[in-house]
């Protein structure tokens, strides 16, 4: 069984904002690194650390949920309401992630502004 199109479209528009705000997460943290060369006990680069960091492993997370969604769809036999959920997940998870990235986002412009 192939991938319907709509779910395919989700899956690759999904990939495509995992990669970009994970591409902001990594230069979030060489920012971050930058500044707590300067600043290494300061309290606050470390909550920042610990928040890109986390949203690091749940872009992973996510990536990982649509992976096995994926394959679940690939599966013989099933049934087409279970595609729609999948389907509905998915652009659940798609919505979410805006949402986190805009928290990423005002981080490293903070960071970037102590340069």
């Amino acid at each position: 069984m192939s991938i319907p199109s709509e779910i395919r479209s989700l899956v690759d528009e999904l990939y495509q904002v995992l990669d970009d705000s994970d591409r902001q997460a990594t230069q979030g943290l060489f920012a971050l690194r930058r500044a707590m060369s300067l600043f290494p006990q300061n309290e606050i680069l470390m909550q920042y650390f610990s928040s890109i960091s986390n949203f690091q492993f749940c872009v992973s997370g996510v990536r990982l949920q649509a992976e096995h969604i994926v394959g679940n769809v690939l599966m013989a036999g099933v049934p087409d309401e279970d595609v729609q959920k999948a389907g509905d997940y998915l652009a659940a998870l798609l919505h979410m992630a805006p949402e986190s990235r805009i928290m990423i986002d005002k981080v490293v412009e903070r960071l970037e502004a102590l340069q």
